[in-house]
């Protein structure tokens, strides 16, 4: 259970810090460099569902460390989760795209009684974006980011491959306050291979009772999810919040009978505090 905690705090928390937090355009291109090296600390907390269209939620938070690195070429927690320059222009960009999930134990979800329990699910893959905004606007953004990620599963310390996700994302992001806010919306359709729907919906003979039938799953479209987010920048912390909203109707798979509601929310919070940066300065 610690060792998925982790791993959450890392991909979950972990990549929405790395996104959110960078230096500002202004000292990057005109002023002041921003230091190569900065170390911080951060704890994140979310009230999500068990697994797509469960009717039951869980609440956690989770501490975590935050590295952030800007070198000539390799970027770490810069504006992205990892990135190289070379694939990075003014509209253009390649990144590395990270998403997970919370494990759920089945005895603690009424559907799932006397099923497997379901594992953390961490996904990654790389992720073109697309600046579809005029790049001179430095203050509000229109992208398309369009990555393809692989899916594990962490069963009992063991990492199983459940496939493929695809999840194209086109955002909005707006500046206001002279950059320490931001407000930003999404709308992001989610497809699946049948492993991974396999996972969350079905059920073996072995399981089947008469209010669980045996059902097959089959790979396809997952859900569509809207979100809406604002941040603060501070020159020594930040703190952000958002909701997601799930519809999950025409699912692939809610026929199944652990498909229990076509629609459900996420809430989550994060705050970071920079402690250390190092005297030396990042390559414009």
């Amino acid at each position: 259970m610690r060792y998925s905690l982790l791993i959450v705090a890392f991909l979950l928390c972990g990549n929405v810090v790395a996104q959110s937090i960078s230096a500002p355009e202004s000292a990057t291109r005109d002023g002041p460099r921003p230091a190569l090296w900065e170390l911080g600390v951060g704890a994140g907390a979310a009230l999500t569902p068990d697994y797509p269209g469960a009717n039951s939620t869980t609440t956690r938070a989770i501490p975590f460390p935050v590295v952030i690195y800007r070198g000539d070429f390799l970027r770490l927690g810069d504006g992205s989760v990892a990135s190289g320059r070379f694939f990075q222009n003014e509209r253009l960009k390649l990144d590395v795209s990270l998403n997970g999930s919370f494990n759920a134990e089945s005895d603690d979800v009424e559907t799932r009684i006397g099923m497997p329990d379901l594992g953390f699910i961490a996904e990654v893959g790389p992720e073109l974006e697309i600046l579809l905004s005029d790049p001179d606007n430095r203050s509000r953004r229109l992208k398309l980011e369009i990555p393809v990620r692989g899916a594990f599963s962490l069963d009992d310390g063991e990492l199983s491959d459940r496939g493929w996700v695809f999840s194209p994302q086109l955002e909005y992001e707006h500046d206001f306050a002279d950059g320490r806010y931001e407000w930003s919306v999404s709308l992001t359709p989610s497809f699946a291979g049948e492993r991974l729907h396999d996972y969350f919906y079905e059920v073996d003979a072995p399981f089947a009772t008469p209010d669980r039938p045996a059902y097959e799953a089959r790979g396809g479209y997952l859900r569509t999810s809207l979100g809406i987010g604002l941040q603060r920048r501070g020159k020594k912390s930040f703190a952000a919040i958002g909701i997601t909203y799930n519809a999950l109707s025409g699912s692939a798979n809610e026929d199944s009978p652990l498909f229990r509601t076509d629609n459900d929310l996420l809430i989550a919070a994060v705050v970071v505090f920079r402690l250390w940066e190092s005297e030396r300065r990042a390559p414009r």
